[in-house]
């Protein structure tokens, strides 16, 4: 059984204006797995979320992108062995989804 981890985004851009950003935002995420040597393996959108899949240290990690009016909701489990990155993680997830979804100043 792995580590479930959790993270809630808020943000002020409504539904879609959100879910084009996260789709445009998908490019960049690669580009940031791959320096650190992991891959984004699995991409799939269904409806207003995304399922995903990333490979990291020789393991598979699965999770999910829920988009909402307000929130954004990332579902993750880490295997058992990647459990102690999930700290990291969380932190890393909530600086970058931020920027990402982060309200035009004007």
């Amino acid at each position: 059984m792995g580590k479930p981890v959790s993270i809630t985004i808020s943000h002020e851009l409504g539904r879609d204006a959100a879910l084009a950003r996260l789709r445009g935002g998908l490019d960049g995420i690669r580009d940031r797995l791959g320096m650190v040597r992991m891959q984004l393996t699995e991409e799939r959108w269904e409806g207003d979320a995304l399922h995903f899949g990333v490979g990291a240290l020789g393991h598979a990690v699965h999770g999910r992108v829920e988009v909402e009016d307000r929130l954004v909701r990332v579902e993750v489990t880490l295997p058992w062995m990647l459990a102690v990155f999930a700290e990291k993680l969380k932190l890393g997830v909530e600086r970058q989804g931020g920027i990402l979804l982060e309200k035009p100043k004007g």
